[in-house]
């Protein structure tokens, strides 16, 4: 038994065939599309589909949508926590695949444990980790994970096959969440499919849209009200009576989206909404399509400036030697979006097919190509890389970039040729290559880049900077994982060889440093409200990526009124970043119990000590802190202390940690620049 499965942002589908025929397969009350949607009960039991849609109309809090937007992006590190079950986006994929595993054994009448491959099928623009992530829950769920096939192709596939076209296919793939330009060359005789270039967004699609009609709606509501509706307090609501409306409206939203396709009015009527201002509310008007388009203008400004740049001097196509354009995924019925790429590159595209359904159909017949075995049948896929990859590097002012090695639209599998790099300091023994993934094509600014892990040469020879020079080749092997080699020019039997995985650190980075206790105190009173986001972020990427817990240790806690630790002292990235989703907020800044905790899970340390402390305001008694934090410097805990906003008063932090252990900086955002600032001198001991 193979399948093929199109896991959507918004909607799942699954598809095979049987004595060749092709059949979408059909969930409860048979639909065949599965809501990508997971709701948990009070018992903590997980529903799937259409009935967890319908449980979290009630209960919002409990309901989870559109993961795939933040599947396998370590950066934002996104998780849910409903009862006892933190929820992070690949959990979520597997329970929705597991509902299709377990359909797909009802409905075929199959034995539990029969084996069931399957091909799923990823946006294009999707990089590695993403993709590891996707085939990481396919297994979860009890799938043999045949392939990991990038929509437009499986959306192309199956246009040539059911048109039997045979020039470069161009196709434009707008889903729930993710959005991909493909140009494909297909070879329908010889079921030959090359990708020749890509491009898309991986945070743009239909939920974008949803929002932005939702947005109208209230707008509509504010005008209509005097009433704003930017929280639940400003609205005069109860949270969870808030956040019910909020889901009210978005499932409105997208259904006016839906009808605006069809037809060029659509009332809305939502009787009983919410109690506004002591009055009950309803809202009842016309919402029409040029209303609908003016809503939504940026993102369509944003969808057509994309394709007309991939398009425009492309060096890989030409406009001219595109013969077909094929729509795929369900926001390409927006009939703005038909109307404009067919005046854009003037060719009417092929929509007359399924839209929703192509990508799905597509992998199927991948599945079942690869599964017969047979001769001259199979499909061959031809993939190109849909990043450029390099390293780290710095320049000779002392700036770090990042250096391209392996250029986006290279064909799979590829080698780069060998780039020569030498020594910044001197009586260097050792060089760690960061490798980074291109976020954002044509800078070399580090900061718009995704970092993929790095790794170590040791047992270099001391030399003057400049004079040690090493090589570094990238691989990407057939299955798609790349590999990395350093080698050192002196000795042609020092080299380092690793596949690098996801956003894993090597011990060896801390190796020649003294291991570090450290807790890191993040401010949790209520006016961290507007900064709580970028904070959490900034202390993900510290647990994740600037900090060896290989080597050091890390304890987290939060303090408000009172203090509280989320998890003590560890080496464990998934218990803090687990915990670390948990800090919510309330209270004052009672900053004397917090550090006398700290204390208490140090003091037994026979490390260096160090408190991280990151707080918006001042504590609530300012000399008792001063005093208390004095006398923990004297029993040799470093207290390093992070004041965030304009005008804060580094006078008091000096005096409270010492010049040299105090910094300040003007908001959230900066807070990462100075993690890593901290935690690069800490670790060489220079702070």
């Amino acid at each position: 038994m193979v399948v093929g499965i199109d896991l959507g942002t918004t909607n799942t589908l699954a598809c095979y065939f049987v004595n060749g025929k092709k059949k979408l397969l059909k969930f409860k009350g048979g639909a065949t599309m599965l809501p990508s949607v997971i709701f948990t009960d009070k018992n903590n039991n997980v529903i799937v589909g259409q009935p967890a849609q319908s449980r979290g109309a009630m209960d919002p809090s409990r309901m989870i949508r559109s993961a795939k937007t933040f599947i396998g992006n370590s950066e934002l590190n996104k998780t849910w926590k409903h009862g006892k079950r933190v929820y992070t986006p690949t959990d979520v994929a597997i329970e929705v695949l597991k509902e299709v595993r377990e359909r797909l054994i009802r409905n075929m009448r199959l034995d539990d444990n029969e084996e069931i491959g399957a091909v799923i099928t990823v946006p294009a623009y999707f990089n590695d980790n993403q993709r590891d992530e996707t085939r990481k829950a396919g297994t979860a769920a009890g799938f043999k994970v045949m392939w990991i096939l990038e929509e437009p192709t499986a959306a192309a596939i199956e246009a040539v096959h059911a048109k039997h076209l045979d020039k470069k296919v161009f196709v434009v793939d707008i889903g729930g969440g993710t959005f991909d330009l493909s140009v494909l060359e297909a070879d329908h005789a010889n079921h030959t499919y090359t990708a020749i270039a890509i491009d898309g967004d991986d945070r743009l699609g239909g939920d974008d849209f949803d929002k932005a009609v939702q947005q109208e709606f209230i707008r509509h509501i504010e005008d209509d009200t005097g009433i704003k509706l930017t929280d639940y307090k400003s609205a005069g609501l109860e949270e969870a009576d808030y956040n019910s409306l909020m889901n009210r409206l978005l499932n409105e939203a997208r259904h006016a989206k839906e009808e605006l396709s069809e037809v060029t009015e659509c009332p809305i009527t939502l009787p009983n909404l919410t109690t506004l201002g002591g009055k009950n509310y309803e809202l009842d008007f016309v919402f029409t399509r040029k209303a609908f388009e003016r809503a939504c203008k940026p993102l369509f400004d944003r969808i057509f400036n994309q394709l007309n740049e991939f398009v425009k001097d492309n060096k890989r196509f030409k406009r001219k030697d595109i013969g077909h354009v094929i729509l795929a995924g369900g926001t390409c019925f927006i009939p703005y979006i038909k109307e404009r790429i067919e005046k854009d590159l003037g060719i009417k595209p092929d929509d007359d097919l399924p839209l929703s359904q192509l990508v799905v159909s597509g992998a199927a017949r991948v599945a079942e190509a690869k599964s017969s075995g047979l001769e001259g049948e199979g499909v061959e896929i031809k993939s190109i890389l849909a990043h450029s990859l390099g390293i780290k590097v710095m320049t000779k002012n002392g700036k770090f970039i990042f250096d391209k090695i392996l250029e986006k639209d290279t064909p799979y599998p590829c080698e780069s040729k060998i780039q020569e790099y030498i020594t910044t300091a001197d009586n260097q023994t050792q060089i760690e290559v960061e490798v980074y993934e291109a976020a954002e094509e044509g800078t070399r600014d580090l900061d718009r880049q995704r970092s993929r892990g790095s790794l170590i040469l040791k047992n270099l020879p001391p030399a003057p900077k400049g004079k040690t020079k090493v090589g570094v080749k990238f691989e990407y092997t057939k299955d798609q994982r790349l590999k990395v080699t350093v080698i050192d020019y002196q000795d042609s039997n020092n080299y380092k060889e690793v596949e690098i995985d996801k956003n894993a650190r090597p011990s060896e980075k801390s190796a020649n440093t003294s291991p570090i206790d450290m807790v890191l105190m993040l401010d949790s009173s209520g006016s961290m409200y507007d900064g709580i986001s970028q904070a959490k972020n900034a202390c993900s990427k510290l647990i994740n990526e600037m900090i060896d817990l290989s080597v050091h240790r890390l304890a987290l806690m939060s303090f408000d009124s009172s203090p509280r630790m989320f998890c003590h002292l560890t080496g464990d990235k998934a218990a803090l970043t687990k915990q670390l989703a948990r800090i919510d907020l309330g209270g004052s800044t009672e900053m004397v119990s917090a550090l006398r905790m700290a204390n208490g899970e140090l003091e037994n340390s026979t490390r260096q000590k160090i408190a991280l402390l990151v707080t918006d305001g001042y504590p609530d008694e300012r000399r008792p802190t001063v005093a208390y934090a004095g006398d923990l410097r004297r029993k040799g805990i470093k207290i390093i202390a992070i004041g965030v906003g304009k005008g804060f008063d580094k006078n008091f932090l000096d005096e409270m940690v010492g010049a040299k252990n105090s910094f300040v900086i003007e908001n959230m955002s900066e807070l990462t620049a100075i993690f890593e600032r901290v935690i690069d001198a800490l670790t060489k001991e220079n702070l």
